[in-house]
C-alpha cells in the first residue's frame, strides 16, 4: 500500500514538474524581453547597478508576501487580505517599539499576530465552508479599517536604527553589496522550495490544490494542509510590512494597500494555477522580477503611471491563454 501512494506521490511530481518546466520558459523569455526593452529606451540606465540594487529590495519586499499566496494559491484558496496585514504587522511592531519593548521581541510579536490573523482566515474558510475570497475581503476592509480607527490616519514613527542599530542591519543593513531584504528573500525562498517540492507537506498541498475529494481519499487532512498555508500566508504578509516600515522609518495607514492584486498577478504569470494544484516557487520568483521590471522600467522611461496597469493586465491575459493553448495540445499532460 506505502509502495503504491509512494508510486503514485512521484507521478504527481514528475507532472508538475513538466507544468512547471513550460510556465518557467514562458516567463523567463518575458523577463529577458523586458530587460532588453527598459535599457534601451532608458539608455543603460534600468541595466545600472544602483537602479537592480533598488529594484532587489523591492522585489524581496514584495516577494516575501507573493510567495505565501503562492502557496496558498496551489492548495486551492486566496487571500485578498494580505495588503491590510501587512499593514497590521507594521502597525503592531512601531507600537511595540514605542511602549519600549525590545524591537527583535516586538518583530516577532507582530509576525505572530499575522500568523493569528491566517489562522482566522483559515477557520472561517476550512470550519464554515465559507469561499476564501469573500472570508480575506472581509478581512481586507477589517484590518484596513481597524488600522485607520487605531492611528486614525497619521503616520507612527519608527527609526529604531537610531536606537537599535544592530536591528536595523539585520533587516535592512548590506552585507557586502547584497542588502538584508534580499538574504531574507531568498531565505523564505529556500525554505518553500523545500517545504513545498521535497516535503511530505508539498505533496498534500498539491493533492489538496489538485482534487480535493481525491486527496481525502488519500488519507490527508485537507482542512489542516490549508490552515497552515493560510497561518504561513499571514505570517509572511506581516513580516513584509515590518520590512517596509524598517526601511521607511515609519508606518502609514495606506501601508500595503493594493499589495493582494500585486501579489495575484505576479502568483498567475510566474505559472500558478487560478484553481489550485499547480505552481512551483521558482516560476513564482520569475513572476515577482517581471511585477518589479515593469513598475520601475516604465517609470524610468517616463510612461504615465497608468500604462503600468495596462501592460501587467496584457502579460496576465497573454500568459493564461498561453497556458490554455499549451494544455489542450497536450503539452502539460
Amino acid at each position: 500500500m506505502e509502495e503504491r501512494n509512494l508510486g503514485k506521490r512521484h507521478e504527481v511530481w514528475q507532472h508538475f514538474s513538466r507544468v512547471a518546466s513550460f510556465r518557467e520558459t514562458i516567463v523567463f523569455g518575458i523577463i529577458i524581453g523586458l530587460f532588453v526593452l527598459f535599457s534601451v529606451l532608458s539608455g543603460g540606465k534600468f541595466a545600472s547597478s544602483d537602479v537592480i540594487g533598488i529594484m532587489a529590495i523591492a522585489a524581496s519586499e514584495l516577494g516575501v508576501v507573493v510567495l505565501g499566496v503562492a502557496l496558498l494559491m496551489i492548495s486551492g484558496e486566496f487571500d485578498l487580505s494580505v495588503g491590510s496585514v501587512s499593514a497590521v504587522g507594521a502597525l503592531a511592531v512601531a507600537m511595540l517599539y514605542q511602549l519600549g519593548l525590545n524591537p527583535f521581541l516586538a518583530t516577532a510579536i507582530a509576525i505572530g499576530c499575522g500568523i493569528c490573523v491566517g489562522a482566522v482566515n483559515g477557520l472561517l474558510t476550512v470550519k464554515f465552508g465559507i469561499p476564501s475570497f469573500i472570508v480575506t475581503l472581509g478581512a481586507l476592509m477589517s484590518w484596513r479599517g481597524f488600522v485607520t480607527l487605531v492611528t486614525g490616519g497619521q503616520p507612527l514613527i519608527f527609526r529604531v536604527g537610531e536606537t537599535h542599530p544592530a536591528f536595523f542591519s539585520v533587516f535592512q543593513g548590506n552585507f557586502g553589496k547584497v542588502s538584508a531584504p534580499l538574504i531574507w528573500f531568498i531565505v523564505v525562498v529556500i525554505i518553500l522550495r523545500l517545504l513545498l517540492h521535497f516535503h511530505r507537506f508539498g505533496n498534500h498541498v498539491f493533492a489538496t490544490g489538485g482534487n480535493k475529494e481525491a486527496a481525502r481519499s488519500m488519507g490527508i487532512n485537507t482542512n489542516k494542509t490549508k490552515l497552515i498555508c493560510f497561518m504561513i500566508v499571514g505570517g509572511l504578509a506581516a513580516f513584509s510590512g515590518i520590512l517596509q516600515s524598517i526601511r521607511s522609518r515609519g508606518f502609514y495607514a495606506a501601508q500595503g494597500d493594493g499589495m493582494e492584486l500585486i501579489a495575484i498577478a505576479a502568483t498567475v504569470v510566474g505559472g500558478t494555477s487560478l484553481f489550485g494544484g499547480v505552481g512551483n516557487i521558482v516560476g513564482v520568483t520569475l513572476g515577482i522580477l517581471i511585477i518589479i521590471f515593469l513598475q520601475y522600467g516604465l517609470i524610468m522611461i517616463r510612461v504615465p503611471g497608468f500604462w503600468y496597469k495596462i501592460v501587467l493586465g496584457i502579460i496576465i491575459i497573454t500568459v493564461v491563454i498561453m497556458d490554455k493553448i499549451l494544455k489542450q495540445r497536450g503539452k502539460l499532460t
